[in-house]
């Protein structure tokens, strides 16, 4: 079973609960997911199943999209419900023209400290390890990027809450900004609930539940990895002797070159199909060839460099 799985976790399970879960449901070993959510939050959770793993790198950099409420006043360990209150104010002074006044500066290009309750590595242990330890560690600010920050709906009080829609990068903690947009209005606040609702092309609205699957009804959810890379890369479909050459780990010169338009701006990569359609595997253009970058087949037989690289 090589395919994703768009899957909508439930809130109170962690993700490897659900991981385990869909493996157990679909009877397969091989299989991942392309992005944490914390176990409070709910919503969409790609999974990766066989060979699909294999794309995880493509699918970690899709923008994500999701919907909080976050309350204003109170201050927690965790920077959401989960954790005890560390701090309250009255709240009652902010007001809705207040907040949305101050968004655009937490829009764009922006810094977060990480919060100590979160899976990023200090010194070989996790900051989650080491909060639970009681320990609070020096943290460097990581760039992320929001793309659009909304306001969806404000209850004035003296712990007002907002319900706000991010769009962002993927590394971007919610409870964070919450938090700083709180800290920004000088009342501190937290992150009582999150839904993630889409991650790129992928919506909450056409995600598959653990019922469902429970059920049995999996088939006509499960999305082929050629229509996965559809949705992220240009499509090649060349000659049967270029997947030849692939499958040997030789690059080619086609004619007319680039062999299809590429995105500006974007990773030089390129998803090929074979004559039937199926993935056959992922290209990568470099000066006036393409290489092969992962082959879906009996093995891989070039493997240049990683898309990180070619990020930066």
């Amino acid at each position: 079973m090589d395919a994703l799985l768009n899957l909508y976790k439930p809130a109170g399970i962690t993700s490897r609960a659900a991981l385990d879960a869909v493996r157990r449901l679909l009877g397969v070993r091989r299989a991942g997911h392309t992005g944490t959510l914390d176990p409070g939050a709910e919503g969409v959770l790609l999974i990766c199943l066989g060979k699909a793993t294999r794309l995880n790198e493509f699918l970690q950099v899709l923008p994500k999209t999701y919907r909080a409420t976050m309350v204003l006043g109170v201050q927690t360990s965790t920077q959401d419900s989960e954790g005890e209150t560390t701090a309250t104010t009255d709240a009652s002074a902010v007001t809705r023209e207040m907040l949305e006044a101050i968004l655009p500066r937490f829009t764009g290009e922006i810094e977060q400290v990480p919060p100590m309750h979160s899976a990023v590595h200090h010194e070989g242990k996790r900051l989650y390890a080491l909060a639970r330890e009681g320990k609070v560690v020096p943290r460097q600010a990581r760039k992320v990027i929001v793309h659009r920050l909304q306001l969806l709906g404000f209850t004035p009080g003296e712990h007002a809450q907002a319900d706000i829609e991010v769009e962002c990068s993927s590394g971007t903690y919610i409870r964070t900004l919450c938090a700083d947009l709180g800290n920004a209005l000088g009342a501190g606040g937290h992150m009582h609930r999150l839904v993630r609702t889409a991650i790129g092309p992928y919506h909450a609205e056409e995600a598959v539940t653990l019922q469902q699957l429970e059920a049995g009804d999996a088939d006509h959810h499960l999305i082929p990895m050629a229509r996965v890379m559809q949705d992220i890369l240009p499509i090649w479909m060349p000659h049967p002797r270029v997947l030849r050459l692939f499958r040997m780990g030789r690059f080619v010169k086609p004619k007319p070159f680039p062999p299809v338009a590429l995105p500006e701006g974007k990773p030089p990569y390129i998803a090929v199909l074979d004559p039937e359609g199926e993935l056959f595997a992922v290209a990568v253009v470099r000066r006036d060839e393409v290489w092969p970058y992962k082959v879906f087949g009996e093995h891989v037989a070039y493997r240049p460099h990683s898309i990180e690289e070619d990020l930066g």
